[in-house]
């Protein structure tokens, strides 16, 4: 963006570098020719994407096929096909105040693919709410040049698989190989809508741990070994369709879907009661842990995912008063 309000962007580097009079950036390209690249153009201007296909002819060197789409439902449909290599470029061009409507696609295109927008030169405040909204960059009009399109393209590849590589991080607890709490909650909301509208039956059980060790090795927190350890021994008493996931530092968690017979459920408890009981060899030698397992029933002990989670950490406190290793239902 021109004037005091530029947004400091993959794009305006870019331009800075160029303008500086290192003009190698435009004419060479330093980066080896990669994988054939999608730029999928949601705009309703028609000529917009012959003319980036004219720019990315200039870099004959830089594969790229240019996807026009004239609605975020045919954008999407278009990334559905692109995979890891699809680009939206979304034309945000006579657009002044970002609006909420406008923008609101921004976060829905993002799941498929990177998001870049095409903006006017004096539209700081919808390229700056457009970033916000999860768009990787902007590029100004004025500033278009086959150069700087295939670097901003490249660039927002480049970003998508690093914000990918850190979401399956933050959904999956590295050592343990298990759901993490915030995959979980997406879960179990899903199983919720899923109960509601088939008028189905499932459990929460929640496994509260005691004396799991301290201090870690090469391979992670001897916790965390612990507890790969312990869910290696509770899988084969789920079922296939059961989900077991790591709630907190000392939770375990399983949703055992359309099962809708209390004693089921208390088996399931049960089975995981011995395996607790067994002892665990660890880096910090043998270790004999302590299980107190709340159950919660959908509907009836509650009818939301907040709800089953609150009773089952009721009934938690419940089988921990009962003593070691055991199980409550709320």
């Amino acid at each position: 963006m021109s004037g005091p309000h530029r947004s400091v962007t993959v794009a305006t580097i870019f331009n800075l570098v160029a303008s500086s009079g290192n003009m190698a950036a435009k004419q060479s390209d330093p980066v080896t020719p990669a994988a054939a690249m999608s730029l999928v153009v949601l705009s309703g201007d028609p000529a917009l994407a012959d003319r980036l296909r004219g720019l990315t002819a200039l870099r004959p060197r830089n594969s790229v096929e240019i996807v026009p789409a004239l609605n975020p439902e045919a954008a999407l449909a278009a990334l559905t096909f692109q995979l890891r290599n699809g680009v939206v470029l979304y034309d945000l061009r006579g657009h002044t105040a970002p609006g909420r409507n406008l923008l609101s696609v921004v976060p829905v295109l993002k799941r498929q693919g990177a998001v870049i927008v095409l903006v006017d030169d004096d539209s700081a405040p919808i390229a700056a709410a457009a970033l916000n909204a999860g768009a990787i960059d902007v590029i100004v009009e004025t500033d278009l040049s086959p150069a700087l399109l295939v670097h901003v393209l490249r660039y927002a590849l480049m970003q998508r698989a690093i914000d990918q590589r850190l979401t399956k991080t933050r959904l999956h607890e590295p050592v343990i190989g298990i759901p993490s709490q915030i995959l979980f909650w997406e879960i179990l909301l899903l199983a919720v809508r899923r109960a509601q509208r088939n008028k189905d039956f499932f459990a929460l059980l929640l496994v509260d741990l005691d004396n799991l060790p301290d201090g870690e090795c090469a391979e992670g927190p001897y916790r965390d070994l612990a507890l790969r350890d312990l869910v290696a021994r509770i899988q084969p008493i789920l079922r296939s369709s059961d989900t077991i996931a790591r709630l907190e530092t000392q939770q375990l968690v399983i949703l055992a879907e359309s099962m809708p017979r209390i004693e089921d459920v208390q088996i399931v408890a049960e089975k995981i009661i011995e395996e607790v009981e067994r002892p665990l060899e660890s880096g910090a030698g043998p270790i004999a842990l302590d299980a107190a397992i709340g159950v919660a029933l959908f509907p009836t002990s509650a009818e939301s995912a907040e709800g089953m989670l609150g009773r089952a950490t009721d009934a938690v406190m419940q089988a921990r008063e009962r003593g070691r290793n055991r199980f409550a239902f709320a």
